[in-house]
Order: structure tokens, then sequence, then C-alpha cells
């Protein structure tokens, strides 16, 4: 079994070649080998084929996924492999729809074909990708058909849309080009559309820094066969037995066997009957056919399981933006909910006074009354509501509903007494001061006032009186503010000119339509008798 890459290039003449023009045109070997396997499998006629290993005749059409990162020379890849060679030149048609793929072979009124074999090419992935996407598409089951070489078409009831291409009697192979975080869908795809794929890269990591010198054209002998019947090539004995033993376990129901690998199987046949045809010979796969397809395969493998590591990566980060925008989303939906349970809750209780956790309850709407709660607690911490326990439960209240009483200094201690009021002495314990009346402690002596000027002694007990003779600061008064659409009284922490409910949508009310004016329309006999009836009333009038 070969393992080294440097044998695999030296085993066979034809490699050490394609290894070389590969150098010299500076695209990647392995990609360039495999845009080779598709030509030399599509100059064979569609008459040969596989012989029937596992059930019928196996078709030789192969699929080839080159993979690398965009700009990496996929094109440049197919551009080399038409002068590496001189297999022959045929169609090279972007992939459509399924029904495009058997338009392609489809015989024309006189029974005539324009081909039979085809090089079908998607430049990207994604474009692949989105073609299956489609309603209705049938693009991924009609690749899965070409493969096999099955019957492609429909039988459709109209005559002149029937179209129907006979199993086995055409060449068709298809080239992919593949960017790892872009191979998810063909991956994920159940029906085992992957493992009917030759996985390549287009990347040359051993690339020497000198260009080399590039070698001739290869010429690749050709064999005759004949067109008009079935040519079945042989395979070697360890292949037949590895598809058979693969079979025989898949039959018995083996809980440990991949399905999906016989298509790998497959694969591997069809591959290692392009690298014979490049070889020169033909009618018979020679083991050392089959031991080079296998160093291939498993190249197809280790890339295959990188861009499946990668796709799975770009998914996790996908995965995590799409749970971070959602969690980033919540968090403002729920910062909306409590703003909006916050400016009901003040615009109630500005308005209605107490209201219990019920009525609250009752007032809010669905969208966001699991806001109300936390909504409350903060209103509470902030000093806003005022949170009243009850027999039956709870209540609340606007904070600025009440005055607030605080103890301070007596206007007559010693830091506020008059000029001419003798020397400091002790008042005893500061009397209670309403706040924002009277003078603040250490702000100076307050204007002297009637009651203060008759006063007798420092200690006389201070009555209410001199408490409400005393000056008062002026409160300033809020002008309220009015929904501009249904006047209600908008609260002090509302933004805006619209209550909350406005503002969530309610049309405003329409303006009524001014009554409709009634328009006379006279006829000419209706105006002269008019106008006659009108001066006679006018001539009575005068006299």
């Amino acid at each position: 079994m070969l393992t080294d890459a440097d044998e695999f290039w030296n085993s066979r003449p034809v490699l050490a070649h394609i290894l070389a023009f590969a150098r010299a045109r500076m695209v990647g070997p392995w990609a360039l080998l495999g845009s080779l396997i598709l030509r030399a499998n599509a100059s064979l006629d569609p008459t040969v084929v596989l012989p029937p290993t596992i059930g019928g005749v196996a078709s030789l059409n192969v699929f080839v996924a080159f993979v690398g990162r965009s700009g990496h020379g996929k094109g440049a890849t197919e551009a080399a492999a038409r002068d590496a060679t001189n297999l022959p030149q045929f169609p090279e048609l972007p992939i459509g729809s399924g029904e495009g793929l058997a338009r392609t072979f489809a015989a024309d009124a006189d029974g005539k074909r324009e081909t039979n074999r085809a090089m079908f090419t998607a430049s990207e992935v994604d474009g692949l990708a989105a073609l299956g996407s489609r309603q209705g598409a049938t693009i991924m089951s009609a690749l899965r058909q070409l493969y096999s070489g099955e019957s492609i078409g429909g039988a459709n009831a109209q005559k002149h849309t029937r179209l129907i291409v006979p199993a086995h009697s055409y060449r068709a192979v298809l080239s992919v080009g593949v960017q790892p975080e872009r191979a998810a869908p063909l991956l994920s795809d159940l029906a085992g559309t992957a493992q009917r794929f030759l996985w390549l890269p287009v990347a040359d990591p051993d690339a020497p820094d000198t260009r080399p010198t590039e070698p001739e054209r290869w010429t690749v002998p050709r064999t005759l066969v004949p067109a008009d019947r079935q040519v079945r090539l042989a395979l070697p004995d360890e292949a037949v037995r590895a598809m058979e033993t693969h079979h025989l376990r898949k039959l018995r129901d083996d809980p440990d066997v991949n399905p999906l690998d016989g298509h790998a199987l497959l694969t591997r046949a069809k591959v290692a009957s392009a690298l014979m045809v490049l070889d020169g010979r033909m009618h018979t796969v020679s083991l050392d056919d089959w031991e080079l397809a296998g160093v291939l395969m498993r190249v197809s493998d280790r890339t295959r399981a990188r861009i499946e590591r990668e796709a799975r990566a770009v998914a996790r980060k996908v995965n995590e933006a799409r749970a971070i925008a959602a969690a980033e989303r919540d968090e403002v939906i729920a910062d909306r909910k409590l703003q909006r349970a916050r400016a009901a809750i003040l615009r109630w209780l500005e308005r209605d006074g107490e209201l219990a956790t019920r009525d609250l309850r009752m007032r809010a709407r669905s969208d966001w009354r699991d806001a109300l709660t936390p909504a409350l607690a903060d209103l509470i911490a902030d000093g806003s509501v005022i949170e009243i326990s009850v027999t039956n439960g709870t209540r609340y209240r606007l904070a600025g509903g009440s005055i607030e009483v605080h103890p301070g200094p007596s206007p007559l201690t010693s830091e506020n007494r008059g000029p001419s009021a003798g020397p400091a002495t002790d008042d005893g314990p500061p009397k209670p001061q309403v706040r924002g009346d009277g003078p603040k402690n250490n702000d100076g002596p307050p204007e002297k006032t009637e009651s203060q000027a008759s006063v007798a002694h420092p200690h006389e007990p201070q009555t209410l009186h001199v408490l409400a003779n005393t000056k008062a600061a002026k409160p300033t008064v809020k002008k309220t503010r009015r929904c501009v659409e249904c006047t209600i009284e908008l609260p002090a922490a509302r933004i805006g000119d619209r209550c909350e409910d406005c503002a969530d949508g309610r049309p405003p009310a329409p303006d009524p339509e001014p009554p409709k004016r009634t328009v006379t329309i006279y006829s000419e006999n209706q105006r002269v008798a008019r106008d006659r009836s009108t001066r006679r009333a006018g001539g009575e009038t005068s006299r």
C-alpha cells in the first residue's frame, strides 16, 4: 500500500508529469489530477461501464469537489487541465435545474442528439445549495441519478414537454468549487450526496519557491472501443471482495456499517478507471490502479474531514452570534416593558391617588404585565412610590403626596437670634421644623418678624403661631401636561406629548366631517319662474 505522497507521484510517468505541470502552472497537483480524472472518464463512451458487482452495471460518471478558499485557483486549475494532456474537449456547462440536466442530452424532433457527454460545473457550492433549496427543486436528486447513470428526465402528460434520457446513454461529470465555510449544505445532505464526491484540495503547501520548467503536453494513448454495444471493464479481485463484504454487512443490517460507505467504494472504482485511462490502457482496471485510487480516497477523506470541522466551527460561531443577538433583543424588550410599566404606574397613581396591587395588575396590559412587579420595586427603591401595608394586602401612592417632617433647630436658637436678643443661651432640644419653612442651620440670621420681636424670654416655649408666621419659601408649581390626543393628564416622568396608550398605536379619533351643504340646481324654466316671483315680490314690497 502506498503511504507517501512522493511515492504516489513517482509511481507512474503520467503522475510525475501531472505534478511537474502543476508546479509549472502554479496550481495544486491534487486538484489538477482531479480535473484530469473528470476528463479521462468523460472521454469514454457512455457504453463503457463497470461490471455488475452489486446489482447491475455501474456508470463511470464521477463528481469531484475542489476545496479551497475563495480565489485560490480553481479556475486556473481547470485551465491547466485543458493544456496538460491531449484528452478530447467536450462541452463544459454551468449547472442549472434538474430538468436542464436532462435537456442537455435530449434528442431533437428528428431523434438526433447534440451531445451524449458533458462536464457540468458549479464554481461555488452555495450556488448549488441555492438551486437545491428552491421550492420544488429537483437538482439534488437529479445529481444522484446522474452519478449512477440512471434514467433522467420526466414522463410529463404533454408530449411536447415529455423528456426522458435512457440510463447509461450519456456521460456526465461534475466539478464543484467548495469553500470550507460554505460546505455545510452539501455535507449535511442526508441522502449521501457528499459520499459521491472525490474531495481534493486546491492548495499546494509544498510548492517550490522557484517555478520549474513546464513539461510538454502529455499524450494519452487512445484505445478505440465499439460504440454500438456495452463494454464492461474488469475490476481486480480485491476491489470486488471489498464491495461484496461491505454490501453483505449492509444486507444483514449490521448496525456498525455505514450504508453510505458503499458510495465511497464505487467512487474509488471510478477513480481507478480514470487512472487506467490516463495510463493509456483499456478494458482492465489493475490492482495498481485500485491501490493508487485508494491513496486519492484517503486524501479525499482527510479533506472532507477538515472542511467538516471548519463547517462545524462556522456553525458554532453563527449560533453564538444568534444567541447573543437574541439575548440582547430580549434585554431591550424587557427594558422597554419595564419603562412602560413604570410610566403606567406613575400615571395611574397620579390620577387615582392610592391603588392596590390587584388594581394595578388588572389595569396592566398583557404584553407587559410581567414587568409590573419589578417596576413597582424600582419605583419604591428610588422613592417615587410609597408602599402601604393594609389588612388585605398592599396599596401604593406617589411619594410626592406627603409632607416630610424632620427635626431641625428652632428659629429662636442661639444661631438664629437677632442682634438684640442678648447673649446665646441653651434652648434645650430642637423643635420640629417643616421642610422648606424657615432658615437652614448655619445659614445666618433670619429676617426679624413681628412674632420674634414680641418674644419676652429666650426660653419661652415656641408656639404654632410663631411657625406659621415664619417666612416660607414659595413652592414651585409645575404646569400640568396633558396628552395631545386623548387629553389625559400626563405623569411627570412621562417623556413625550402622548400617553402610554396613544403612544402604543391607538389611532386618534378622526376629525368630524363638516356638514354637507345642499345645493339646489334649477332648470332654465325654474330659474325664469324664480326670477319672476322675486321681481313680483319686490314690486309688492315697494308699493
